[in-house]
């Protein structure tokens, strides 16, 4: 007598689909299941890792993301060079007026090396990054950084440049 350990089992016609169906819910079920610990064991540790909030800003630092300070000197002891890069004649001057409005002393008025910017910048010298960003929002102006492609020496008396952009 032949015989396997293992005892004989067929599937009739309509089975099998049963089968597949039934197999196929499992495995949707356990990839929701994989999904599911994926977003509650990984997401919250990245997402951790990426927060701003909770760094520590080590004391001294500065830079676009560390808390500005109160602005120190008030806006008739920051001298401001007013200059225009964006090519229209006069825009500097313009501005300028706006800028003594707001009780600011004014630095040289002038061109920049390039007539170029698409939007006005303020930067400012070391430790005014306060000032600058006062005198930023004031302005209207959203781009604010510290001295680039000006040496200190070249300002005069100026804490502050505005630059005259396009917009």
């Amino acid at each position: 007598m032949d015989h396997s350990v293992a005892p004989a089992f067929e599937l009739g016609a309509h089975d099998w689909r049963k089968l597949t169906i039934v197999l196929g819910a499992i495995a949707a079920v356990e990839a929701l299941v994989i999904v599911v610990v994926a977003v509650v064991l990984i997401v919250p540790r990245m997402s951790h890792q990426t927060s701003k909030t909770d760094a520590v800003v080590p004391a001294g630092a500065t830079g676009p993301h560390t808390p500005a300070g109160k602005a120190k000197l008030s806006p008739a002891e920051t001298p401001v060079m007013v200059l225009n890069g964006n090519g229209q004649s006069g825009a500097a001057a313009a501005s300028s007026t706006k800028v003594r409005q707001l009780g600011y002393k004014l630095g040289l008025i002038g061109n920049a090396q390039r007539q170029d910017y698409p939007v006005s910048l303020v930067m400012y010298r070391p430790g005014l990054r306060p000032e600058a960003l006062k005198f930023a929002k004031k302005m209207h102006v959203r781009t604010v950084g510290p001295l680039d492609g000006i040496k200190v020496g070249k300002l005069g008396r100026a804490k502050l440049v505005y630059i005259v952009g396009a917009s």
